[in-house]
């Protein structure tokens, strides 16, 4: 070992962290004094006759005792930070609890003893505290945090909270109870993320399900060598298609009843093989009691959650999803939604399964329209053409918001308006900013959106991303 190399560069890896202290702190006064004192409406007059759901609302920044912001704020927060409008919210709320509800801390940060990323999450976290708890709270937090990990921070948050008011505890966990959520995340080299909310239980069920069909899985020999992580990732795809996973559950359960022949039809379920029930009934149906008339219990006869009866093909039942793919000579497929892959991958993920080829949306050919309302074929195309909110750096999805004219549609105009090179998807916010003028937005070519915020930055949105103009 080269000491001499390694304590030079422990001293280099202790200035840099020093530096991005002070950098951390300078960002969050910076974002203080953004929201303190932005207002969208600088670059424009309002009409008097303006619409009253086109005028800038003065909101709460944060938990009780924060002062009110712009609602446009973090609209012009988040492109300046590279990331989402919600996720400049999120920025927003627990950068004011900090520096509102929780002056130690915030002078902690300042004085560069205190982390600001955890000092900002733990100041979101105590926003659910009355302000004369929020400060005490925090100051005990301060004193024990330095010694944990940053999961280990976040969760004593949790423990402080509760020993600070009991009655709040209820109130969280039906909060959070509310907030019960399933997202997908966006793509990355042909795989997905997929994060959930459930109640205990739930997921207590979901989990025993997932490393069930896993262990069956593993039961066939070409998953023999693969590994669990990745036999429980298959696992929670097959319970998309409840059928196919009741199928893999009879048949294992059944198997010395099931007969060789069932079982390896069944084996190839998941390949696109459609094997029925048909010639379980004996063994999935329970025998009735001639004395009682009540369905005989005996586990013998039923396997508990796993009775059931299916009488129909099970490709018949499993659900349909539309998937847009365009391939490219140099052997790479560009999925809709999903990314770019390669077609060794595009194969796998498509293997077994069935496919209808629907005709190909030439964007280029696709003619303007003379009604307001854009046809489903249209709104189709123009999803295509903007896969994410044409919205700086958003990560919505454009499917399910309202597709507005980037020129505003004029009812005595001959002409057809309502095209690609005029139609962009954004969410009710940006569209309000945007036709009350606060927001400017051209679209100078067909699928590239030119926006220009009320400080004056420029940013053109396409499907590849924002990018930020000088």
């Amino acid at each position: 070992m080269n000491k001499q190399k390694c304590d030079e560069a422990a001293a280099r890896l202790l200035a840099a962290m020093n530096q991005e202290k002070h950098a951390q702190a300078d960002q969050l006064s910076a974002i203080v004094s953004l929201a303190q004192n932005y207002t969208a409406s600088t670059s424009t007059t309002i009409d008097d006759d303006l619409l009253d759901e086109l005028v800038e609302d003065i909101t709460q920044g944060g938990s009780f005792g924060t002062s009110p912001i712009s609602e446009f704020a973090a609209m012009e927060l988040g492109p300046l930070m590279c990331c989402s409008p919600a996720r400049a919210r999120t920025i927003l709320f627990e950068t004011l609890n900090l520096y509102h509800r929780h002056p130690s801390l915030w002078d902690a940060v300042q004085a560069l003893t205190l982390d600001a990323h955890r000092a900002r999450k733990a100041a979101g976290k105590f926003g659910v505290l009355s302000l004369d708890l929020a400060d005490k709270v925090g100051k005990l937090w301060v004193a024990k945090q330095h010694r944990l990990s940053w999961q280990g921070a976040i969760d004593l948050c949790d423990k402080l909270i509760v020993a600070a008011d009991p009655e709040i505890a209820a109130e969280r966990e039906a909060r959070q109870l509310r907030n019960r959520n399933v997202r997908v995340w966006d793509p990355q080299d042909g795989t997905v993320n997929l994060t959930a909310k459930l109640d205990l239980l739930d997921a207590k069920y979901v989990n025993a399900t997932v490393t069930q069909l896993a262990g069956i899985l593993r039961e066939k020999p070409a998953y023999a060598q693969v590994a669990l992580d990745v036999l429980r990732s298959k696992a929670l795809g097959i319970m998309a298609h409840p059928a196919v996973a009741l199928t893999m559950i009879q048949g294992a359960l059944q198997k010395p009843i099931f007969g060789t022949g069932d079982y390896e039809a069944f084996d190839d379920a998941d390949s696109g093989s459609t094997p029925t029930m048909e010639s379980t009934t004996s063994c999935l149906t329970a025998p009735v009691d001639p004395e009682t008339g009540r369905i005989d219990s005996d586990p013998h006869h039923c396997h508990g959650h796993a009775c059931g009866r299916i009488t129909v093909p099970v490709a018949k039942l499993q659900p349909k999803v539309q998937l847009y793919i365009h391939l490219h000579a140099d052997g790479t497929a560009e999925v809709d939604g999903a990314g770019t892959v390669a077609a060794t991958t595009l194969r796998e993920i498509l293997d077994g399964k069935q496919v209808r080829v629907t005709p190909v949306i030439d964007l280029n050919s696709m003619p303007a329209e003379h009604q307001y309302r854009p046809s489903k074929r249209m709104r189709e195309a123009a999803h295509l053409l903007f896969p994410r909110e044409a919205f700086p750096f958003s990560n919505r999805t454009s499917r399910g918001l309202d597709l507005d004219h980037t020129t505003a549609y004029q009812w005595s105009y001959r002409d057809p308006q309502t095209g690609l090179g005029n139609l962009a998807p954004i969410g009710r916010r940006p569209h309000r900013a945007k036709t009350a003028g606060f927001w400017k937005c051209q679209q100078p070519v067909m699928g590239q959106l030119i926006w220009t915020s009320p400080l004056g930055f420029r940013y053109a949105v396409d499907r590849d991303g924002t990018h930020r103009l000088e």
